[in-house]
């Protein structure tokens, strides 16, 4: 159990991106990578040479993701020279429809997968919902 000071004054992590082995020719896909978290690992893993999939609610939003990783003032930084790729994938999670399609959009482009973050979710559906068709039919 972590103590008051501690939790208040965490110590260094003990493990960073600095210490992430090369990620190249390992396929990375991440909901919610347009920002926050996901948008987080997205840049540590492009930049440790991974392919990564921006999955995003729009194409806008994994553009927009994709050129600010790129844009990064990491890139100065980094001591590997050589970045993965950065692809983008549309799914609305809220839509079943939506993951079907971009499930099999993925299948269409990659043969594996090495690893899956699932980062994003729906806050708050409304009660008995399962996905946007059947909220919408009860209300």
């Amino acid at each position: 159990m972590p103590s008051l000071l501690s939790a208040l004054f965490p110590p260094p992590p003990t493990f960073t991106d600095a210490q992430l082995p090369a990620q190249t020719g390992r396929v990375v896909l991440i909901t919610g990578a347009a920002s926050g978290m996901g948008f987080e690992a997205a840049t540590i893993l492009y930049f440790a040479g991974a392919t990564v999939y921006i999955a995003a609610r729009s194409q806008t939003r994994c553009e927009e993701a994709i050129t600010k990783i790129k844009n990064s003032n990491r890139q100065g930084k980094e001591t590997r020279s050589e970045k993965g790729e950065l692809k983008s994938l549309v799914v609305d999670l809220a839509d079943l429809r939506s993951v079907k399609g971009a499930a099999e959009n993925f299948l269409g482009r990659e043969n594996k997968l090495d690893v899956l973050i699932h980062n994003a979710g729906v806050m708050q559906p409304p009660k008995g919902s399962k996905d946007a068709l059947v909220s919408k039919k009860e209300h």
